[in-house]
């Protein structure tokens, strides 16, 4: 008797469950799986497979060498064929795991270093990927063979300007490595159909293996067909540079669906199965809901598919559904009681008023900054036209905090108000390195590691024979991400309170105790540690909140780059809370010396006893920078919230609420019991299955490094 494809989806569960316990054992670096969960697997012992390199020094150097390396690497990377999924393919490895990249010593900037160093900055220069391909509009029209015969025009109208030719021919590598890569798929699903006994995986296998030596040069024509060859692109992002682009899954296989729904050749039960295989295969980024470009609801049954396929599965995928004020609101509360009854972190909630709003005061029509999806961790991006860095570039707010205190303290005559002063000039300081940064960046990145896997699905590259970081797309838009803001909101009030207001400390004995790290000073430590916290609210450290996110948005926005490319500020540690936090000394809200800073947007864990959630809620959505870049709100709720429809309604209410009337630009929730968690905790190996969000992304628990652990349990505890 054949499997449904309910009990195909929950064997590929099991196995991706079994996978990550190899992946465990094989990769023990503390903190590998600090990051989104990847839907590699581990290769057979007998494959090995080392980069070749003519430099001394072994790295990889320019479009053509990374060419030649990534076409070997497809060439030779086994095959993967489940008989229960209906797509081919899996990635084992990764280039970035080889380290080989050299930046150019010539356009070296250690004068940058220097303040990246001081200020604790991530600049962004040599940061890969983030932003958003156009499969749909170049892929699924051309396929493999149509790109091919595009990169080999566009050499011949280059073919005398030899770095033009160079770029070219190095795509030209690219695309037939990855074609080499789907033909080894293709007859190892046919060698697999062959030895197959069971008529139902026979037939699976068989199907596998014709559509994938057609979609070696093919467009897609089944919806099946959308899938696989989705799955292709994106798997080969990841081998490249990681990337998790995967883009409006409801808008990209919507034709090919409709298509087959009314010929009869499909059904929504077989889209939900092949949806699920495609989500299985690596945790990309999905959009879903949303609107047109002309403001109407953009959803669909695809859209519903996606949440059901998600169900379906259990594990950690990374679907975000975008809230507007048109949206079906069933299909809110519906994603939200799947989100309670699976307790993986799945969907995210974007704010559409907020994203489409905030991006048009860069100057951009309104169509236009409705077409910016949200695939990346916290980012949106136009598909195929914008370059962005999204999520590479960031400034922790703490340690500027702490260059200000220290440089105040040295100078004689401190106050708050001094404080406050020393502290924007620093943070006007860090922004303008960032600038200078990006600059940087877009000058001399295409030569150490340009974006080959993705160029030729963008609108520009292949055209004008050059990389996307270095000009070749029509928008240029980088996000900065700003963090910390409720530690350094907190000191500020901290500060006001117990030393100018009250007179509890004096600002030696201040300095003294942060010096000390707390030590001998416990009573001290908690007085100031129990000033009201930002996001309380109507309290100082409220103020200081918005006080600090419509500073980081003057400095933002005052001017462009050096070279005039736009910024856009956000609010958004990513998993940086624990590395910045290190960074950091003592700050005077009571947070000790290498402890965790906040985490984005949010306020402190534990700001508040009752009443949390409101007013987090309203807290976040007050200091939203609004000018296309996020703000994300993390949630840690407990299960028995939803304990009935009731719970489900009131988190419906909620993210209605937070995006369309507050202006809120993403939700990302935590829904997972606090016994449970501290026995995992403890004993990560009694529940493998165990999913949690640590921030854009979601996770299985036992995978993390104890520090992250424990970052996790301290926010759901204390919330």
């Amino acid at each position: 008797m054949s499997l449904s494809y309910r009990e195909k989806v929950d064997i590929l569960r099991q196995k991706k469950e079994a996978e990550t316990q190899k992946k465990l054992e094989k990769y023990k670096s503390p903190g590998f799986f600090n990051t989104d969960d990847k839907g590699f697997v581990v290769p057979p012992d007998t494959w090995q497979w080392e980069p070749k390199s003519i430099h001394e020094d072994q790295t990889i150097r320019g479009a053509a060498e990374w060419a030649d390396v990534f076409y070997d690497l497809l060439d030779s990377h086994p095959a993967y064929i489940d008989p229960y999924s209906s797509l081919a393919g899996a990635y084992m490895t990764k280039l970035e795991w080889f380290g080989r990249t050299l930046w150019p010593p010539e356009h070296d900037y250690p004068e940058l270093r220097v303040l990246h160093g001081k200020y604790d900055l991530v600049p962004g220069v040599r940061g890969a990927h983030h932003f958003h391909h156009d499969a749909g509009g170049i892929g699924f029209e051309l396929g493999y063979k149509g790109i091919l015969e595009k990169i080999r025009n566009y050499q011949e109208i280059h073919k005398n300007d030899p770095e033009k030719s160079a770029f070219l021919k190095a795509e030209e590598k690219v695309v037939l490595g990855i074609r080499q890569w789907i033909r080894h798929n293709a007859q190892a699903a046919k060698e697999a159909a062959q030895k197959e006994t069971d008529p139902d995986l026979k037939a699976n296998l068989a199907r596998m293996a014709a559509m994938n030596f057609k979609l070696m040069d093919d467009a897609p024509e089944t919806f099946l067909e959308a899938c696989q060859w989705l799955s292709w692109f994106l798997l080969e992002t990841c081998v490249y540079n990681g990337s998790g682009a995967g883009g409006a899954l409801d808008i990209l296989l919507k034709p090919y669906f409709d298509k087959e729904i009314a010929a009869g050749t499909l059904d929504e039960e077989e889209a939900t199965y092949h949806i699920a295989c495609l989500l299985v295969k690596d945790t990309q980024y999905f959009e879903i809901g949303g609107t047109w470009p002309d403001g109407s609801d953009r959803t669909n049954r695809i859209s519903w598919i996606a949440i059901e396929a998600s169900h379906w599965l259990k594990i950690p995928t990374a679907l975000c559904l975008r809230i507007h004020e048109g949206i079906d609101r069933e299909f809110v509360r519906h994603s939200v009681k799947y989100m309670f009854e699976d307790k993986c972190g799945n969907p995210a909630y974007i704010g559409d008023r907020c994203m489409v709003e905030g991006f048009m005061k860069n100057g951009y029509p309104e169509e236009l900054a409705r077409m910016r999806y949200k695939t990346g961790c916290n980012w949106c991006a136009l598909p195929g036209t914008e370059y962005t860095l999204n999520d590479t570039v960031k400034v922790n707010m703490a340690k500027v905090f702490e260059v200000a205190f220290l440089e105040m303290m040295e100078s004689g005559g401190p106050s708050v108000d001094k404080l406050w002063e020393i502290f924007e000039r620093h943070l006007g300081i860090a922004v303008d390195v960032i600038k200078q940064s990006i600059d940087l960046h877009v000058k001399y990145s295409y030569l150490t590691k340009p974006e080959l896997a993705l160029d030729f699905m963008c609108h520009g590259p292949i055209e004008k024979g050059f990389d996307i970081s270095h000009g070749s797309v029509d928008y240029y838009n980088f996000g900065i991400d700003f963090c910390a803001l409720g530690t350094v909101a907190d000191s500020f009030a901290a500060l006001k309170k117990a030393v100018e207001d009250e007179g509890k400390f004096t600002w030696k004995e201040i300095e003294s105790a942060l010096a000390d790290n707390w030590e001998g000073r416990e009573p001290m430590r908690m007085y100031l540690r129990n000033t009201p916290h930002y996001g309380y609210g109507g309290t100082k450290a409220d103020e200081n909140a918005k006080r600090l996110s419509d500073m980081l948005v003057f400095h933002t926005k005052k001017s462009n780059t050096p070279d005039g490319y736009n910024c856009i500020p956000g609010l958004f540690s990513w998993a940086n809370t624990i590395g910045m936090g290190k960074s950091v000394m003592a700050t005077p809200n009571g947070r000790r010396s290498g402890e965790p800073i906040t985490h984005g947007a949010n306020p402190e864990p534990g700001f508040r006893e009752s009443g949390a959630l409101t007013a987090m809620g309203i807290a976040v959505a007050s200091v939203q920078p609004c000018w296309g870049n996020t703000a994300p709100i993390q949630l840690e709720i407990d299960p028995a919230l939803a304990a009935g429809d009731q719970g489900i309604e009131n988190i419906t209410n909620f993210l209605m609420t937070y995006c369309n009337d507050l202006g809120g630009s993403l939700v990302n929730i935590n829904i997972i019991d606090r016994d449970k968690l501290m026995d995992a905790y403890e004993h990560p190996e009694k529940y493998p299955d165990m999913v949690v969000r640590i921030t854009g992304f979601s996770v299985y628990f036992c995978t993390l490094s104890k520090d992250f652990r424990k970052l996790v349990v301290d926010r759901v505890i204390q919330n």
